[in-house]
């Protein structure tokens, strides 16, 4: 048999008391005061001077602090200003209210470059200050909250840096910076990503004895989600030297290829050449930049490649240009 006296709810357990540490040297400023904000729901600590203040706040760091500004030793404003050069947050952005007996411009200025939040003039309004210092609560919640949030980002950041850490170095490994030794010619390769990683990618294979490809391509985006696109394709040129040997039909293997695994959801340039050791290029693009020939007179030539980008359709039929090359030339993928 259940006993029904266990089926009573629980009730919620009360909100904590906002703590508020109220500094004033005068005795009856702090019982009238203290009587009056114990009345409107606030946890309230009384001391007499900035030292006894100093203490207290070190020890256990209030919600807010109520400061009176003219005080005997340290003063408001010495005891505002050390809080605000402590290297702890809970003291350093503690609310701090500064009680002031003066209404001149002088000495609100002075409260507030100590580093006061808010101040309140003597007589005190208890209805005035009740608003004012629920206001900083606010404003201080808020700013933690964002503090909080600049804390995750930054853990974010450190995991995101660690990605692009380790994708860089297999991107490194991908995009090779010694070129081939080809017969007959001399190769140079730049890569330089726009920040740590991007979605360019470039590399060779030899074809056979005397034919070398040379291909570069260019997924959209940039970071590691690019980063993974030009592994995929180094890949698929790589394969795609051992199933076409011309530079037309590796883009077009490379294309079905490409389309197959992604679906028209993502696209790329790319371009190619297949060389010999005779001076013979071959030259197809797909949306990408023109092949640049500069001659040994110094002339220059533009191949712009016909094809459209790779992933729009599985079937690509680029258009192939035949160049020769005479010592001295120089050609720019």
């Amino acid at each position: 048999m259940s006993d029904k006296r266990s089926a009573l709810p629980t009730l919620p357990a009360a909100a904590p008391l906002r703590r508020v540490l109220l500094v004033d040297d005068e005795e009856p400023a702090r019982r009238l005061l203290g009587a009056s904000l114990r009345a409107a729901g606030f946890e309230l600590t009384a001391v007499a001077d900035g030292a006894a203040a100093l203490a207290v706040v070190e020890s256990a760091p209030p919600d807010l602090l109520l400061l009176d500004f003219s005080m005997p030793g340290i003063d408001g404003a010495e005891v505002c200003r050390r809080l605000r050069a402590s290297p702890r947050t809970a003291l350093n952005q503690l609310p701090v209210i500064m009680l002031t007996s003066h209404t001149g411009e002088a000495e609100e200025i002075a409260c507030l470059t100590a580093g006061a939040n808010d101040f309140v003039t003597k007589p005190i309004s208890r209805a005035v200050l009740v608003a004012r210092i629920e206001t900083q609560l606010r404003l201080a919640a808020l700013g933690e909250k964002l503090r909080e949030q600049n804390r995750e980002m930054a853990q974010w950041r450190a995991v995101q840096e660690a990605d692009l850490a380790v994708a860089r170095t297999t991107q490194q490994a991908i995009v090779r910076s010694v070129p081939p030794q080809v017969e007959g010619w001399q190769v140079e390769v730049a890569y330089e990503p726009l920040i740590q990683i991007g979605g360019d990618v470039y590399g060779w294979r030899q074809l056979a004895p005397g034919r070398w490809l040379f291909w570069v391509a260019d997924a959209t985006g940039h970071g590691v989600a690019a980063a993974l696109f030009t592994s995929l394709v180094a890949h698929l040129f790589h394969l795609a030297g051992s199933a076409a040997a011309t530079a037309s039909g590796i883009l077009a293997h490379v294309n079905a290829e490409f389309f197959s695994v992604l679906r028209g959801h993502s696209f790329m340039t790319a371009a190619c050449v297949v060389i010999d050791a005779a001076g013979c290029l071959s030259f197809a693009g797909a949306g990408h930049p023109p092949l640049l020939v500069r001659r040994c007179d110094g002339t220059l030539e533009k191949v712009a490649p016909l094809g459209l980008m790779m992933g729009l359709s599985a079937i690509m039929e680029p258009d192939e240009t035949a160049l020769h090359l005479a010592p001295g030339d120089v050609a720019l993928l």
